[in-house]
């Protein structure tokens, strides 16, 4: 089991193998939680929550393709109104 020593600031080091075992990269969150006397760590899977949204629902377009259609719908609506 590998061991880990605080320092002064309170910080500490996760060993390679752990943060290779469990995908944890700098900069990333972990949560500490007291559970029954115990720290225990938790890494935070979420990366960026609305890039895993992405794909999620159906048709596959980006607000941004879905903002364009409309500004053109908008832009042949104010054509026929002439």
């Amino acid at each position: 089991m590998p061991t880990t020593k605080m320092s002064r600031k309170g910080q500490i080091v996760i060993p390679a193998v752990i943060r290779k075992r469990y995908n944890i990269d700098p900069g990333d969150y972990l949560e500490l939680m007291d559970i029954g006397g115990e720290i225990v760590i938790i890494p935070i899977t979420v990366k960026n929550p609305i890039d895993e949204a992405k794909g999620i629902l159906k048709g596959g377009r980006t607000t941004r393709e879905i903002m364009k259609e409309i500004k053109e719908e908008e832009r042949r609506y104010e054509k026929k109104k002439k």
